[in-house]
């Protein structure tokens, strides 16, 4: 399969099983290993997990088929979904700020097109013939490491920031 074919099929994964991490902390009755990569409430960096997980995932798998012939693959992976999530924050709040309320249409667009951003930006940087190094792949990985260890650590005792408030 190609690589392109390969990101589409990342677009539809993030879409599906980031949407329907929206719901299972509730479904799981709230369970608490569930909410460390479940919305737990309607804040926007519980929202950034709905992206951050299923793209990590999914990155393994696209890792696994065709991501050990770059030694920069988890670079770029942690490249898009950094930036992704840089997007989801930038277009909540502007258009939040320019509203002055949030609309659930408008939130789902922009899960959505973050979703894309995500897999354009990842296949543009591994269709690039220029490569990093194994030391940027180290450097991915342990920001996405960090991310996640975040979203645990601040899943249960946030900081008290707007970003947390939801």
């Amino acid at each position: 399969m190609s690589i392109k074919k390969y990101h589409w099929l990342s677009f539809f994964f993030i879409l599906f099983v980031g949407s329907f991490l929206h719901f299972t902390y509730d479904l799981s009755g709230q369970n608490t290993v569930v909410s460390y990569f479940s919305a737990v409430n309607e804040s926007a960096w519980e929202h950034l997990k709905l992206l951050f997980f299923p793209s990590v995932v999914f990155a393994i798998f696209e890792f696994y088929a065709y991501g050990k012939k770059r030694p920069d693959f988890w670079a770029i992976k942690m490249t898009a979904i950094v930036l992704a999530m840089a997007f989801i924050l930038v277009f909540f709040y502007t258009y939040s700020g320019i509203l002055g309320f949030n609309l659930l249409l408008l939130d789902i667009v922009d899960f959505v097109i973050a979703d894309f951003l995500c897999c354009y930006i990842s296949f543009k940087m591994i269709s690039d013939s220029c490569q990093g190094d194994r030391s940027d792949s180290v450097k991915g990985i342990a920001l996405l490491f960090l991310i996640c260890l975040c979203f645990v650590l601040w899943t249960n005792n946030p900081p008290d920031l707007g970003v947390f408030w939801g």
